[in-house]
């Protein structure tokens, strides 16, 4: 009997989400809250990311076999009340699943109230931040069955549904990345549709790999290919764009815009099966058939009778540039600025604080800090509502304190929906009670950082208090001299002396974040934390590093640009032209500037990299950069074999570091990417290679 015509045109919505480990009703409850976004829309398929209903970063708790359970009844409550949201729509949601004492990362098709299969993934994620084989089995098996409770049984493997005419089948992110993926064995199914729910953290220009990914699938399968991102900062570390890419044959369809503040977003695409279906079919022709699937192939139907409107596919509802056309390509400086501070306005509510506290030093770090806070209340304003964001950050309470202000009554109102510029002021608002930053001084210090860092917090409209901290410094080093019977000095006692100064400023600023109930900042940048150039229990003191991710080099580069430049929204933060005009110091000892202690940030930057991303040894390092003619070679032995040394020295204060983003591939965080033995023989066979070596 042949085969009834399929249809030309379904609709398909896929849903980033800001979801948070095992925040059982709050994931729920963001799970239905898109279900009723779509109610109007009715889509014939709805995607959501990986591990929606869990939380991608349970970690060690996946382990707990009520997790799992929990999870099923968490699917099977969702799947009731979505027949009655969205009937008829076929619903993916991710979680996991125990089968045969084995733990699977799983996703759950969804149809009419009930569940009417699973989909293992096939392939996990184990490099550097990802550690997916510790709690889960890659699934190898052909399709089984599973009893999910006393009266249902579904299957469970590779399952391809048939969705009245229209075949969809699944890879769960780490599946589309690897050779011999799970598309490789579809084609005997003959696929319309290749949906990828992902948990993929985020990196710089990875966004450009992804939508290669999605458009090579697409040409390749003879398929139209989606993918969809969880959103935020989820568990703490990985912070997630909630990216949402759909590829056809021809190219690119659609892409949506990334780093939202909202809870969800509910990007809607109606796909035409057609133009997929003719390039499928030249596809094939060349194509041998196997005669064998590895698939197990679910017959399903969708009520099409059902009418649906257009729906509306503005420019910028593509995440596509208006003018060209082209997919949405932020700079790296663009990427950082928007990926760290969404990554701050969820660590902030998730930890249930009532703002930062900043040590703002008048140099790089802390102003980046500084600027990134800043700016996060400014994208929320503008993407919420002002009142709507500070309601979400958990301090409702300041509303009517802004309400109050002078500054508010003065301006007259802000709009609830907050343009631009309501927004910039907003910003400035939020920062007087949720932005805290103290400026703590020694006689070390000079008046040009000071003053810095009031420009920089009067800008920012940061709550600055300036204090000095000389007469505690010289309290304990008077108490010490007595101990020790001897005066200190800076010839003999260098490193003691400019330890204590850092030490000192942590009570203060820790008394301040105590008593606002605030999260302390850690200031400390990748360049330091990988040659240890930091004071354990002074500067790095803090709950959250949100810049630890990032090399000093890069950094001094994104505040020129914020100076010079700056983001759309904001615009140019001026005041940071008496940070980018100084040379680095930390201003702990006479004459000090950071390059003179470690060498130049640029040379730095590239030796760590080459050393920690490329796991080159010292005497390549030194042949890779002794063509470059700006180090001589004696400078260039001694700085490779400085910071060889420093970073085996110091392995125990990373280990001590506040939690920190991860943002590229260059991470020294030991608990998430770079590990190495707090003890060790310090390369000293590799340094020795390395002093003999010719020029």
């Amino acid at each position: 009997m042949p085969a009834l015509q399929k249809p030309d045109v379904i609709r398909f919505s896929a849903v980033s989400v800001n979801q948070t480990p095992l925040d059982w009703d709050g994931n729920a409850s963001r799970i239905l809250a898109a279900l009723e976004s779509l109610k109007n829309a009715r889509p014939e398929i709805v995607l959501f990311p990986e591990l929606t209903i869990t939380g991608y970063g349970c970690e060690d708790a996946f382990y707990g076999e009520n997790l799992a359970a929990r999870a099923m009844e968490q699917a099977r409550s969702i799947a009731r009340d979505a027949a009655r949201i969205v009937p008829d729509s076929l619903i993916l949601v991710g979680l996991p699943i125990r089968f045969n004492e084995r733990i699977y990362n799983c996703l759950a098709l969804i149809q009419n109230g009930k569940l009417i299969g699973l989909v293992p993934k096939q392939n996990l994620a184990g490099d550097g931040i990802h550690y997916e084989q510790r709690w889960f089995t890659a699934w190898r098996l052909a399709p089984q069955t599973i009893q999910i409770s006393e009266n249902e049984i579904v299957p469970v493997g590779p399952l391809v549904v048939d969705l009245g005419g229209v075949r969809v089948a699944f890879e769960i992110c780490e599946d589309c990345w690897v050779p011999n993926r799970p598309a490789d064995h579809y084609s005997d199914a003959s696929p319309d549709i290749i949906l990828c729910p992902s948990a993929s953290h985020f990196a710089f220009a990875k966004q450009d790999v992804r939508r290669t990914i999605a458009m090579d699938s697409a040409r390749s399968y003879g398929c139209i290919y989606a993918m969809v991102n969880l959103l935020g900062n989820e568990a703490g570390r990985a912070i997630y764009d909630g990216c949402v890419i759909v590829a056809g044959p021809g190219g690119l369809l659609y892409e949506g815009r990334r780093f939202s503040y909202a809870d969800f977003h509910a990007h809607t695409v109606d796909l035409d099966l057609a133009p997929v279906r003719t390039a499928r079919s030249r596809l094939y022709s060349l194509k041998e058939q196997t005669g064998q699937s590895l698939c197990q192939v679910l017959n399903t139907s969708i009520d099409r009778s059902v009418p649906r409107s257009p729906v509306a596919m503005s420019e910028s509802s593509r995440g596509l540039d208006a003018d060209s056309g082209k997919p949405e390509n932020l700079s790296k400086e663009e990427e950082f600025l928007r990926a760290v501070s969404l990554g701050l306005f969820d660590y902030m509510r998730k930890s249930h604080s009532r703002g930062y506290v900043i040590s703002l030093s008048g140099g790089a770090d802390s102003a980046a800090c500084a600027v990134l806070v800043s700016r996060m209340f400014l994208f929320a304003a503008r993407e919420l509502g002002w009142q709507p964001a500070l309601t979400k950050l958990g301090v409702p309470g300041i509303i009517a304190k802004i309400q109050e202000s002078a500054e508010f009554k003065a301006r007259g109102n802000l709009s609830p929906e907050t343009s631009a510029d309501d927004a910039r002021t907003a910003a400035q608002m939020f920062s007087k009670y949720l932005l805290h930053t103290i400026y703590q001084g020694t006689k070390q210090s000079g008046s040009i950082t000071e003053v810095a860092a009031a420009q920089v917090a009067a800008e920012l409209g940061a709550n600055h208090h300036v204090v000095s901290i000389e007469e505690i410094v010289g309290q304990y080093v008077g108490r010490a001299e007595s101990i020790l019977e001897r005066k200190l000095t800076w010839e003999s006692d260098d490193l003691s002396l400019q330890n204590i100064q850092a030490r000192v400023r942590s009570p203060m600023v820790w008394l301040l974040a105590n008593t606002t109930g605030s999260l302390l900042i850690t200031t400390s940048n990748r360049s330091e934390g990988s040659v240890g150039y930091c004071t354990m229990d002074g500067d790095t003191s803090g709950g959250i590093a949100p810049i630890a991710g990032i090399d000093k080099d890069y950094l001094r580069t994104w505040l020129r640009w914020m100076e010079e430049s700056g983001d759309a929204v904001g615009g140019k933060i001026a005041s940071l032209s008496y940070i980018n005009k100084q040379e680095p110091t930390a201003e702990l000892r006479p004459g000090q500037t950071d390059e003179r202690d470690l060498m130049p940030y640029a040379l730095l930057n590239q030796i760590e990299a080459l050393a920690i991303r490329d796991k080159r040894s010292p005497l390549e390092i030194y042949r890779t950069l002794r063509s470059q003619p700006e180090w001589e070679a004696p400078f260039l032995k001694k700085s490779i074999a400085r910071f060889f040394r420093l970073w085996a020295q110091n392995q125990w204060k990373r280990e001590r570091m506040a939690p920190s983003f991860h943002l590229d591939d260059r991470n020294v965080d030991p608990r998430t990417w770079c590990r190495f033995p707090i003890l060790s023989g310090g390369f000293a066979a590799e340094l020795e290679e390395l002093e003999k070596a010719g020029d």
